[in-house]
């Protein structure tokens, strides 16, 4: 055998070597630290598309439900007012047409009832605009939140308001940006 055959079985062969024991030394008593499982932003996304507010109990962000719901209840209240109040006005313009009626709410035009008709149909339709909206931004503030989950915020890495002094010693307001390693 020649030493090209001996170098190649040394290299490519792998040996078991006895001679030494693991150090044990070097391992701390500290917990080993936690591997964070991956937080999903389309399940958050889905969750919050599903029913509204899931997206946010699935973040662990449970303080924005109410919120979610305080928003949503209060716009479709308004869009529940408005609505009412344009099927009253429609029914007594038409009615008003037929000649059925001289005056509804102490309006006794054609042009001022078909005016509130408009105005109340205005404000109904932008309610509806508006729950579309309360709805996608639960959605997108689900996802945003899912996205930055295991985002580190802590001391290390602040923005906070400071007093700057000049080269005239005034004091000025400013931002400090603190970034530590």
């Amino acid at each position: 055998m020649t030493i090209g055959g001996v170098l190649i079985i040394v290299l490519l062969v792998p040996v078991k070597g006895f001679s030494q024991k693991p150090d044990t030394s070097f391992q701390s008593t500290r917990n080993k630290p936690r591997v964070q499982r991956a937080h999903s932003p389309t399940k958050a996304a889905l969750f919050s598309a599903v029913l509204p507010g899931m997206g946010q109990v699935y973040n662990k962000k449970y303080w924005k439900v109410p919120i979610i719901y305080a928003g949503g209840g209060f716009v479709y209240y308004l869009y529940d007012y408005y609505n009412r109040n344009y099927n009253n006005f429609s029914n007594a313009y038409s009615a008003f047409l037929n000649e059925k009626i001289d005056e509804y709410r102490n309006l006794t035009t054609e042009e001022s009832l078909k005016a509130a008709k408009d105005f109340y149909r205005r404000y109904r339709d932008l309610n509806v605009i508006i729950m579309v909206g309360v709805y996608l931004a639960n959605i997108i503030d689900a996802t945003v939140d899912a996205y930055l989950f295991n985002f580190d915020v802590s001391r290390d890495l602040s923005l906070r308001p400071a007093a700057i002094r000049s080269g005239n010693y005034h004091t000025v307001p400013g931002l400090r940006l603190t970034y530590q390693f």
